[in-house]
């Protein structure tokens, strides 16, 4: 195969368990695929403040990394922006009306990290367990509270995504309708989590605009994602390869199934379709 761009998904692909590091054989494989000339660009729902270590701007391989399920594009390197689609006011505050109204725990993602109101933080500390990696890993070193997530409008900063962390059954139904009568993109990113994008962000756009930059057909990318947002990103690549500790109806989407992201699923397709091994 005459692969010249691996987009990789992070969380549940690319990173273990500790969700912050890559084994030393995807390590190995990324930093072999980059000297044979292939451009390697994380597609991840992270925002840059939040990149795990694994994903430094000094590893050999540093190019492009596409945030925010495809709502951003940044150089690796510096941070710089070099496109980005946001969420309006048209969508964002009917979204905090609604987390109010059935009382769900929000956070608005701008720029620097996460905003959300006392109530929330502590909502999410009563829930516990599912949210520990959350509030540990990500609340702590980039949470901000405020008094009202409305006064963040009111100062017209760039809003680039906005979690619901955890949706309890009894209003999941609720909570979907009011979802989908917005101009958005959201998905569940854990079994009672959404992440919610501008309508213009998703990962196979982001894929394509990391084309577009680097001027590469994308017939000649590979992804590797194992979620239901990364089905699009799977679909608009020349080749796409689902992790085997996938759901079923993304392994359907792929035109692969590599071994589980603990087993090294990511590093034995590279090594397979990119490398030749």
């Amino acid at each position: 195969m005459d692969i010249r761009l691996i987009a990789m998904d992070l969380d549940g692909t690319a990173l273990q368990a500790d969700r912050k590091t890559f084994s030393p054989r995807l390590n190995a494989a990324l930093n072999a695929a980059h000297q044979k000339g292939v451009a390697v660009v994380p597609i991840t729902g992270r925002q840059f403040f939040i990149l795990p270590p694994a994903v430094d701007p000094a590893v050999e391989w540093a190019g492009l990394v596409v945030l925010c399920n495809g709502g951003e594009v940044r150089r690796l390197t510096d941070g710089q922006l070099l496109s980005g689609h946001y969420l309006g006011r048209d969508a964002l505050l009917p979204l905090i009306e609604a987390a109010e109204r059935l009382g769900l725990p929000i956070e608005l993602s701008a720029g620097d990290g996460l905003y959300l109101t006392r109530e929330s933080w502590d909502s999410q500390r009563r829930i516990g367990g599912p949210l520990r990696f959350h509030l540990t890993d990500v609340l702590e070193p980039f949470g901000h509270k405020v008094e009202d997530l409305r006064a963040l409008l009111a100062d017209r900063r760039s809003v680039e995504k906005v979690n619901l962390p955890y949706v309890p059954d009894e209003v999941r139904a609720e909570t979907e309708r009011a979802l989908e009568a917005l101009p958005i993109s959201w998905f569940w990113s854990a079994p009672r989590g959404v992440e919610i994008c501008s309508p213009d962000a998703s990962k196979a756009g982001g894929l394509l605009e990391a084309c577009r930059l680097l001027d590469i057909d994308p017939a000649q990318t590979m992804a590797l994602g194992d979620s239901g947002n990364d089905i699009p990103m799977l679909q608009a690549a020349g080749w796409g390869v689902a992790m085997g500790s996938a759901a079923v109806q993304v392994q359907a989407a792929a035109d692969a199934v590599s071994a589980p992201y603990d087993q090294d699923g990511a590093a034995l397709a590279i090594e397979r379709y990119v490398l030749g091994q």
